[in-house]
């Protein structure tokens, strides 16, 4: 009868949609363990940019790996949007530039050009305070942060490497561990 067929098709179609899914789940690889571990906005004389030979007082971006395998940010997003994950792409084009090692941190100059590599980014950090994110290729969140009003030359940290709790460094450390 025609409702039999129905229902044969209905539940072969379900069957099907279920395998998708789990398929899709399945490959959908986890989320790297980064955190957007310390920040730096107007900066005028800590922790100077050497990229062109002279030094630059750029604002920055520290990345922390908290994973025991390496992770190439190269292909991931910077937003200072969070309705717009997909905002400032990270170059892929270097991987021995942006990948992490275990343990390990990477800077980003938060400058405004992009020319000078893969590490300067096409915007700057806003000394009144943002948000700021970094997202996956697919568009999920890794690692975001919503900071305030920023001090010269004081950093914004996590109060150790990859911690909830975020304080004011006097003494900025990036590309080094966070300590109390």
């Amino acid at each position: 009868s025609m409702t039999s067929t129905l229902n044969k098709f209905g539940i072969i179609g379900f069957i099907l949609l279920l395998g998708v899914g789990a398929f899709y789940f399945l490959l959908r690889e986890d989320l790297p363990e980064l955190y957007i571990n310390e920040i730096l906005t107007g900066s005028t004389s800590c922790c100077p940019d050497q990229t062109t030979g002279t030094l630059e007082y750029d604002d920055w971006i520290e990345l922390f790996n908290n994973s025991s395998v390496p992770v190439n940010v190269g292909g991931m997003y910077f937003t200072q949007d969070k309705k717009k994950p997909l905002g400032y792409k990270i170059p892929d084009v270097n991987p021995e530039l942006t990948t992490i090692p275990p343990g390990g941190y990477l800077l980003f100059w938060a400058d405004g050009t992009p020319e000078q590599g893969p590490l300067h980014l096409k915007f700057k950090l806003d000394m009144d305070g943002e948000y700021l994110g970094l997202f996956n290729k697919d568009g999920r969140k890794i690692t975001d942060l919503k900071f305030g009003k920023q001090s010269e030359n004081k950093s914004y940290g996590r109060i150790a490497d990859g911690h909830k709790e975020w304080k004011v460094y006097l003494i900025p450390t990036p590309g080094k561990s966070n300590q109390e």
